[in-house]
């Protein structure tokens, strides 16, 4: 787990809400994949950023905070 680094977004708009995961793929060349920790389903970005119900963006890459320190789950 600690090269898997800690991710989260939150959704905009009435149904917005935070979502954590891990990001799972993010070698060069490698589409990136991220782990849900609510329902441990990989997602691309743009479906970690719909999932917490954010609408469709150009870029959701720029709409995901990423925290490689520190794990606030083990």
């Amino acid at each position: 787990m600690d090269e898997m680094p800690c991710v989260s977004v939150k959704g905009d708009g009435p149904n917005g809400r935070k979502i954590d995961g891990f990001l799972y793929k993010y070698r060069k060349g490698e589409e990136v994949r991220i782990v849900c920790v609510c329902h441990g389903s990989f997602l691309t970005p743009a479906e970690f950023v719909k999932h917490a119900g954010g609408g469709n963006v150009t870029h959701p890459l720029k709409h995901i905070v990423v925290n490689p320190s520190a794990s606030v789950y083990f």
